[in-house]
């Protein structure tokens, strides 16, 4: 369970980290990456319900 605004992830892009936060509270229904996995715009990185 998470709470909003609490942290999801890291993203790290061009040596730089940036917090991905939750936008509302929830349940984490299931994660699409791994650590280390290279991402692109638009990606669904994480399901929260």
């Amino acid at each position: 369970t998470v709470a909003e605004g609490d942290v999801l992830l890291i993203l790290e892009a061009m040596k730089m980290e940036t917090e991905i936060h939750a936008a509302q509270a929830g349940t984490v229904r299931g994660i699409a990456v791994k650590s280390g996995d290279a991402v692109s715009v638009g990606d669904t990185l994480m399901t929260l319900a």
